[in-house]
């Protein structure tokens, strides 16, 4: 695969090993942070919406973060999920920009039930770059840097070419709101006729590099933050998989977004394959929800 840089940047390209095993080793210290919580008092708060909370970790981890990253990219800029930082600004389109989420599959944490996972982004003027998400319970490191491939603890992964009849799916819950929860369940019940069966983990980056590693087939969610899919998606095209929004259009990597994350050979498969999701975004839409 062909970078979408030319030779002014062969320099940054030089250094990239370097800074993405110093930032694998920043997503590992944020998963020691992680694994210490266990048995303390997590004060957790709610956010807006339906079952969406955040910890005092989650707010540690992406301070942790936000440091560790600074000292290894100064120019950077930063959107978190966390303390204020999670809005997409006009100038963030331009340069360096870390897409940091500290705890992703936060409910799970709280419960102490795996996957929860932290996922670092970096872009370059708008574009996804390199990805890291790192997994503390399993000690899985997912990464990709943009047209070198995707990785699981250093070894090369590749999406399935199975079809969506012999694979394993993964969903959203949709879970913030409950007329929201029902439309997924419907496209699911769908999916569920054409597949060996759905499943629903709790962490959007977890699960894209789930099927950028072959296990899963492809992942759909209504609504996701870009820091649920900066890192993963990357990792998953990277693998050979395709990411878009649920009409099948490209990602603007601006913002929300629904998401359709599919593995090679369902990708191949085009509409013989999923449901139409498109109709059912549509009917999300219709219910009043935030259009993105």
């Amino acid at each position: 695969m062909e970078t979408m840089y030319g030779d002014k940047d062969r320099k940054e390209f030089d250094s990239m090993p370097d800074m993405m095993e110093r930032i694998e080793e920043a997503a590992r210290e944020a998963g020691g942070i992680i694994r210490s919580a266990h048995g303390v008092d997590l004060q957790v708060e709610n956010k807006e919406g339906r079952a969406n909370f955040v910890t005092r970790y989650d707010r540690m981890v992406q301070d942790f973060l936000t440091k560790r990253l600074r000292e290894i990219l100064p120019e950077a800029k930063f959107l978190g999920e966390e303390n204020g930082m999670d809005t997409f600004q006009p100038g963030d389109e331009d340069g360096w920009l870390f897409v940091i989420d500290p705890i992703d599959g936060t409910t799970n944490f709280i419960h102490n039930m795996h996957p929860f996972v932290t996922s670092i982004g970096l872009m370059k003027d708008g574009v996804p770059y390199a990805g890291v998400v790192y997994a503390p319970v399993t000690d899985q490191m997912f990464s990709a840097v943009r047209g070198q491939g995707a990785y699981e603890n250093g070894q090369r992964i590749h999406s399935s070419k199975a079809p969506l009849s012999e694979s394993i799916m993964l969903s959203g819950s949709a879970g913030f709101s409950m007329e929201a929860f029902a439309v997924a369940q419907e496209l699911t019940r769908q999916v569920q006729e054409r597949c060996h069966g759905v499943r629903s983990t709790g962490s959007a980056e977890y699960n894209l590099c789930m099927t950028a590693s072959g296990r899963a087939g492809g992942y759909y969610e209504m609504r996701l933050g870009l820091w649920d899919f900066c890192a993963g998606g990357l990792i998953l095209e990277e693998a050979g998989g395709r990411i878009t929004d649920y009409y099948g259009r490209p990602l603007s990597w601006r913002g929300p977004s629904g998401i359709v994350a599919l593995s090679e050979g369902i990708a191949r498969e085009a509409a013989k394959g999923m449901p139409d999701t498109g109709s059912f975004y549509d009917r999300w839409k219709r219910l009043g929800q935030q259009q993105v």
